[in-house]
Formats: structure tokens, sequence, C-alpha cells
């Protein structure tokens, strides 16, 4: 016959299912959260690839305005459109577009210019503004 404490070693199925619900109700708790964490992720993605796009026109417009090319540098500081990549799924539509554009950039030689661009996403929220000083040499 068998000793008693050997009939109680293991979990019961009430128990299990038990333990089943109340990992199911955490989960379930946690969800808001984890989503939350996903979409801030791809926002700040967003926000990076824009800043590295707006870096490299500014340094785009520094180098055309540093060898005397003023029309390069306007057309550096003009409305640009860029895909970040993040083609995927349903989340394409809030994240995947950036318009970089410049407000008012006007080129003169042999004078200190002001350059600020900014990006957006689709729907018009900003993601990122850089402004940035630029000397026009004579070319």
């Amino acid at each position: 016959m068998r000793d008693r404490s050997d009939a109680a070693a293991g979990f019961s199925l009430v128990e299990m299912i038990i333990a089943m619900f109340l990992l199911g109700i955490i989960a379930v708790a946690i969800l808001p959260a984890l989503w939350s964490g996903i979409v801030n992720a791809s926002k700040q993605s967003a926000t990076a690839s824009a800043t590295r796009q707006l870096n490299a026109l500014v340094e785009t417009a520094r180098t055309r305005a540093a060898s005397g090319d003023c029309s390069g540098a306007v057309a550096a500081a003009a409305k640009h459109r860029y895909f970040d990549g993040a083609d995927v799924g349903a989340t394409a539509a809030i994240f995947d577009l950036q318009t970089i554009g410049s407000a008012g950039f006007t080129c003169t030689v042999g004078a200190t210019n002001t350059l600020t661009l900014t990006a957006t996403d689709e729907t018009g929220a900003g993601l990122a503004t850089v402004t940035a000083t630029i000397f026009v040499t004579a070319g």
C-alpha cells in the first residue's frame, strides 16, 4: 500500500488551473505596458532616423556653401522625402515617412546664414529639428 506522503507529492489539476489563471491575469495586466514600450521604441527610431537625415542635409549644405555653391546649398535645404525602412505591417502608416524641409533658408555669399530643418511624419507631427549656422564663401 502507498504511503500518504507519496500521494500528496505533486500538484493537483485544480491547483494547476488556478496557477494558469493567475498567470493569465498577470499577463493581461502588463500587456498595455509592453505595447506602449513597442510604440515608443518605434517613435524613437523614427526620430533617430529623421535626425540622421537632417544632419546629413546640413553637412551637404555646409560643404556646398564652403565651395561657393550657393544654389547647391539652397537645394540641400529644400523639401525632401525619406523612408526610414519601417514599412512593416500595420504600424507603417504611423512611422515610416519623414518630410524634411527648410524654413526660409537664403544663401548670402560672404555672410553667415542660418539653416533650420524640420522633420515631420506624414501626419505632420514633428520628429526633429536641426538649426545650423553656415558661412558661404565666394566661389
